[in-house]
């Protein structure tokens, strides 16, 4: 990767998504364009429990660059080791797992997701095909040792350098069509450690300001009580230990961003890594291939840290798509 980003081009700081900086709401922004406040899953827990109807919404709202891609005749592919999360691949041409539904027999990690060695088959047979102009493909291995096992652990590095070594099978398969090729590679957030403190526990301490809280890692979604001044509530936030920032989600919800190391109590938590916070909104962004369009986003790289939410409406022109109601920057208009 470091070589693609060398000849190609990076954001050296990273690129950014959106509190919480969990799984769903960055997936679901990379692949609709658009933020949260307009595609509507704001929080990656309602895989472990049902929202309440303030808290956003399951699937996306919006369409997607699958969409986009399918309404301009463009066949697309994805392929993606967390299905469960990704609920915006529907529209693909090709899917894998098929229709979201992992097949009997495949190998799972600790947290029932396939392993890279079993999508990396998937995706490269949709790398082979001509007929496909765009490729969404998803290793989600490291995720499941950084959570486990922690980011920085000798076991999580090893996956780093194992999956660094699946994204060069997938270069090379590309070489044959590389004059014609943008390969992007992003993540849906970055991770950290919990330091020894305790959890931050926002109903101990609501001041009658709010009634419901949604943990995510780092972040956590917070209802206000009818009546509840936004700002009254986020100054009540700034006095309690842990609290980073926060920000108005809608009318009747705030974000809060836990500091560095931090999290919300909750009924579980990852025993090693996690994500949410102010800390884990960077991301992977890095570009490379030999489109003549490269050097241009690597350019501009240089000069902006880029949105999840840039990508799609940068990307669809370049197919002969169009994404014009997209949240995102085209980073090369």
């Amino acid at each position: 990767m470091w070589a693609l980003a060398e000849a190609g081009g990076r954001a050296a700081e990273g690129g950014l998504t959106d509190l919480p900086s969990s799984t769903d709401p960055g997936f679901c922004s990379l692949l609709t364009g658009s933020y949260p406040r307009t595609h509507g899953v704001r929080t990656t827990s309602w895989r472990y429990a049902r929202l309440p109807d303030w808290a956003g919404v399951e699937r996306p709202r919006v369409p997607t660059i699958f969409d986009a891609c399918r309404s301009a005749g463009i066949r697309s592919a994805a392929v993606v080791g967390d299905d469960r999360g990704l609920l915006a691949t529907g529209a693909a041409s090709r899917r894998w797992p098929p229709d979201g539904v992992i097949p009997p027999g495949t190998a799972l990690d600790a947290h029932g997701y396939p392993v890279n060695t079993e999508v990396m088959p998937h995706l490269l047979d949709a790398l082979a095909d001509p007929t496909v102009g765009f490729v969404f493909g998803h290793l989600n291995e490291s995720d499941t040792v950084g959570h486990d096992l922690g980011p920085e652990s000798g076991a999580a590095r090893e996956c780093y350098a194992a999956t660094d070594r699946a994204v060069g099978q997938l270069l090379d398969a590309l070489r044959d069509r590389w004059s014609e090729t943008i390969v992007v590679i992003v993540s849906d957030h970055d991770m950290q450690a919990r330091d020894a403190s305790a959890p931050i526990d926002l109903m101990a301490t609501r001041d009658g300001l709010w009634d419901l809280i949604i943990p995510d890692g780092g972040a956590a979604l917070i209802h206000l009580r009818p009546g509840s001044d936004p700002q009254e509530a986020g100054t009540a936030l700034e006095r309690i230990d842990g609290i980073e920032t926060w920000l108005v989600g809608d009318a009747s919800m705030l974000i809060a961003g836990a500091r560095r190391g931090r999290i919300f109590k909750a009924p579980r938590y990852p025993s090693g890594g996690f994500h949410g916070a102010p800390a884990t909104a960077r991301t992977v962004a890095l570009v490379g291939g030999g489109h003549p369009d490269v050097q241009r986003l690597a350019a501009v790289l240089t000069r902006r840290r880029p949105h999840l939410a840039d990508w799609a409406p940068t990307l669809a022109p370049v197919l002969g798509a169009d994404m014009a109601g997209a949240d995102g920057t085209n980073l090369l208009a």
